[in-house]
């Protein structure tokens, strides 16, 4: 059973880093494309770390920010379903 236990540990730590890498990579991409959007003259009346901000806001909200959730649901809904096939048969 302590075995088991580790192993979930390890799992959602690994889950967890990939997640938070993820996040990371995906707010520097968005950064970076705001920032060009905005050297080519998105939106001159606002500043730059302005219009950066307002985009990352944005983007904190949107599906494609939320769809990382997956890292953790898909893995796990797969190793319970898994696991409770296992004791069934």
């Amino acid at each position: 059973m302590f075995i088991v236990l580790v192993r979930a540990v390890l799992v959602f730590a690994a889950l967890t880093a990939i997640y938070l890498a993820l996040v990371f990579y995906q707010r520097w991409d968005v950064a970076r494309r705001l920032a060009a959007e905005h050297a080519e003259g998105a939106d001159p009346s606002l500043s730059r770390e302005d219009y950066i901000n307002r985009g990352l806001l944005r983007h904190e909200r949107s599906f494609s920010r939320r769809a990382l959730y997956a890292v953790f649901l898909l893995p796990l809904a797969i190793g319970t379903i898994l696991g409770v096939l296992a004791v069934l048969t």
